[in-house]
């Protein structure tokens, strides 16, 4: 018998029986399923998450307390004495700041402080107006850039410039004249908030204001900042440096391990980390739907190989060889896994789509699916390979069947 005919026969073996059929795919079904929706998400969520920190420079270090010490201007200085520092900026954030929309409704939020070396540290774009300098920080000015998002919000436009932003707390009420709108699009079918993680501090903030604004509208010390960034030259070795930055304070202020001091680049290499240990986890819990998909498979086979014993022999009789036998249900096997695995990776691409839209919805990014053509072939390898080994027992048998004793089996 031909390969054709083989694949032909086997196709035949599960279209005539298509409801067993079905139920022994189903363990494939949803293990290469999960396997590709899984990963897939994954994949998205992590790209979106990519592109929104691309902004951020990669040769950075972010500094901040992890302990009773505060961080401090003082700090800064001895941090720029270092050798590799370019240049360093500071930022602190607070959170429980309101704004009343133009709905009525109260959006609360953060309110991030910052100085003009902001730069440094992240790629910042203005569609409108400008960023914050030197001069505003100097003058503790009580001026704010916003984003698109929150501008249409609260006025119904995007041109805002020159606009009175009242801002309340539990530390009073605040009118910040606006001097600049972020880059970006606004789209009002999006959600009203992103997840925290995904977004810097200046792009998730309900405003951005001059940092001596910031403390004086929160009474906190000018002296003492909550966090400092470092832009780093690229001849250095910025993981040693950054263990350079974090021996330096705990001395400077007699702690152990007392600051967070972590390189962007690193960042991104912990969130990659945990993204590939989360999909490989999901992944080994996917295979034991495999795994038990497998023993289905090798049970129905077994089924079809004492249902089928009769013809077994007259094939034997035949001059058919024990190697033609156990390759055509060998091949059946594989049949059964390759279309369990197909009908798979359609629906899980199907699932993929829809949680990556549920996600979007909720997290108001665009986060879509990223299917890949690795997942297929995983996924094409995987409904192969499990074909094959749970195949071969089943196979073993009917090869092994005596042809005589085969044509007597009713």
């Amino acid at each position: 018998m031909s390969i054709i005919e083989s694949i032909l026969s086997a196709l035949r073996s599960v279209y005539s029986h298509k409801m067993r059929s079905l139920l022994t795919m189903l363990g494939i079904i949803i293990g290469i399923g999960s396997v590709i929706t899984i990963t897939s998400v994954g994949d998205g969520v992590q790209a979106t998450i990519f592109d929104t920190m691309d902004a951020l420079d990669r040769r950075t270090i972010q500094i901040a307390s992890q302990s009773r010490a505060d961080l401090t201007r003082a700090d800064i200085d001895a941090i720029m004495m270092l050798e590799g520092i370019e240049g360093t900026t500071v930022l602190d954030e607070g959170w429980g700041f309101e704004v009343e929309r133009r709905d009525g409704r109260i959006r609360s939020g953060s309110l991030s402080g910052i100085d003009a070396n902001y730069n440094l540290i992240e790629q910042v774009d203005i569609q409108l107006g400008r960023f914050i300098d030197h001069v505003d920080v100097e003058n503790h000015s009580m001026v704010a850039v916003i984003s698109p998002q929150t501008a249409f919000e609260i006025f119904g436009f995007i041109n805002v410039i020159g606009e009175q932003l009242e801002v309340s707390s539990w530390h009073g009420t605040e009118l910040l004249t606006i001097i600049g709108v972020l880059d970006g699009n606004y789209d009002p079918n999006e959600m009203e908030a992103m997840m925290a993680m995904m977004l810097t501090p200046v792009s998730r903030a309900i405003a951005v204001v001059p940092i001596t604004a910031f403390n004086d509208m929160t009474n906190s010390n000018q002296d003492i900042v909550q966090f400092i960034g470092a832009s780093v030259s690229d001849d250095v070795d910025i993981v040693e440096l950054s263990r350079t930055i974090a021996a330096l304070l705990d001395i400077r202020h007699d702690t152990e391990d007392g600051f967070m001091v972590m390189d962007t680049g690193s960042a991104f290499d912990l969130i990659d980390i945990m993204f590939t240990a989360v999909t490989v986890f999901v992944a080994f819990v996917a295979g034991i739907s495999l795994f038990v998909g497998g023993v289905g498979v090798m049970n129905i086979m077994l089924v079809t190989v004492k249902e089928r014993t009769r013809e077994i022999g007259i094939r034997k009789s035949l001059g058919a060889t024990e190697r033609s036998i156990k390759f055509q249900f060998i091949l059946e096997a594989i049949t059964l896994t390759i279309i369990g695995g197909g009908v798979g990776i359609v629906l899980g691409f199907l699932v993929a789509e829809l949680m990556a839209g549920i996600i979007s919805e909720l997290m108001g990014a665009d986060v879509s699916a990223a299917i890949s053509a690795n997942n297929v072939a995983m996924a094409f390898f995987a409904s192969t390979a499990i074909g094959v080994i749970f195949g071969v027992y089943p196979a073993g048998k009917a090869a092994k069947l005596n042809p005589i004793e085969a044509l007597r089996y009713e």
